[in-house]
């Protein structure tokens, strides 16, 4: 697991926005769920795109390629095609930074 790294600021991701960052030089996905700031591997397990180009609805993060759906929570697939998780990831706010580490539970 990495240490915690800064990717941004409170308030630069607003609730039902998922925008990406870098963790250790991977792709995360870093969405506001009602103001809890969750984040999973940025890229779906089913293909290579990209996660937060994606929909969000509640905890889930539907990718726009083929529907897949995973849980900003914990990364596991809810919907097929995708039967693989991909990357959670920690994160806490402190003193009005974001930071992030992981992954904490690996695809």
């Amino acid at each position: 697991m990495s240490d915690w790294q800064l990717v941004g600021h409170d308030g630069d991701v607003k609730p039902g926005q998922i925008v990406r960052v870098m963790v250790d030089g991977e792709p995360v996905a870093l969405a506001n769920v009602d103001g809890e700031l969750l984040a999973i591997g940025d890229i779906c397990s089913h293909e290579y795109v990209e996660l937060h180009e994606g929909w969000m609805e509640g905890d889930e993060v539907e990718c726009p390629m083929h529907g897949s759906k995973f849980s900003l929570r914990d990364g596991c697939p809810r919907g097929l095609p995708a039967t693989k998780p991909v990357p959670a990831y920690e994160v806490k706010l402190d003193g009005g930074d974001i930071y992030i580490r992981g992954p904490v539970k690996a695809a």
